[in-house]
């Protein structure tokens, strides 16, 4: 069973696979596999240099893709793990570099499309105006945005843009981001969780252990639940086949009231990924 959220119509599974950092010689097989797991939900992009492999475990899979909720993300900054920096992506280039994307995953269309990043060849709002092009042309089913701040979340609404399906942002047990949340909330934005459980430090908490004890789950498994009981959606990566199916598995238990709480003030600020290094003073973390 897959439990969703709905917005506009579209519902997206609460549990995704991430695929950031998945090796190109794994990634086909873990994908393949998550979907016969259970998974509807891929979360992939441009910038991660593996795509075509994405595109490849679908396939290997044969799971019909109305099945399947498939997000990727596009990368103006021309950031990669091989290549490092490079220039901006020229917005006359956006739509060329999203066709080789569904080239790479084998599909006509995503599900969801994200800016990966807020950093723009011009502004803002001549990048978004490029997304809801992709979105009329049906090639996109929904447009949202990864690392946006509360600031340019209200910018998004003033250029009228108010219809962002959700932000992609870091969170887990150990950083709040109770002000970005709340700004997102007001606005309707779904969240979505990357690196959900720490990169595995969930396992190493004496809180998250209890708990885990007393609801005979696992530490990460608590801490994905701990993310969807917030009405948030959750990506959690990882090439193993044990984890795989642990990371799905959290829909027949629910944490009390108490132990949420008890989680929430685990936050201690602890952040896994950088802002980018040009980005730190326009558009800071909240």
């Amino acid at each position: 069973m897959t439990e969703t959220l709905t917005k506009a119509g579209l519902a997206i599974p609460l549990i995704g696979l991430g695929t950031w950092d998945l090796d190109q010689k794994k990634c086909s097989r873990v994908v393949s596999e998550a979907l016969d797991l259970g998974y509807r939900h891929i979360d992939a992009a441009a910038m991660y240099e593996n795509e075509s492999q994405v595109g490849a475990g679908i396939i290997d899979s044969k799971i019909d893709r109305g099945e399947l909720f498939l997000t990727t993300k596009i990368n103006t900054t021309s950031w990669t793990p091989s290549g490092g920096s490079g220039p901006l992506l020229q917005n006359k280039n956006i739509i060329q570099s999203f066709e080789k994307s569904l080239l790479d995953l084998k599909t006509d269309y995503v599900d969801l499309l994200l800016i990966h990043w807020p950093r723009f060849e011009t502004n803002l709002a001549d990048m978004l105006e490029i997304m809801y092009e992709i979105k009329d042309s049906q090639k996109a089913k929904e447009i949202g945005v990864a690392n946006f701040n509360s600031n340019l979340l209200k910018e998004c609404v003033n250029f009228g843009f108010n219809d962002l399906f959700c932000n992609q942002i870091e969170y887990h047990p150990f950083l709040s981001q109770s002000k970005l949340l709340g700004t997102m909330k007001s606005l309707d934005i779904i969240p979505v969780a990357y690196c959900p459980i720490c990169r595995g430090d969930v396992a190493k908490d004496d809180v998250i252990i209890n708990l885990s004890d007393k609801y005979n789950k696992t530490p990460a498994q608590i801490a994905l639940r701990w993310i969807i009981q917030q009405n948030a959606v959750a990506i959690p990566k990882t090439a193993n086949s044990d984890r795989l199916k642990e990371n799905i598995d959290i829909y027949d238990f629910h944490i009390d009231e108490s132990d949420m709480g008890q989680i929430y003030n685990l936050s201690r600020n602890q952040r896994l990924v950088p802002n980018l290094e040009s980005n730190a003073l326009v558009y800071p973390w909240d």
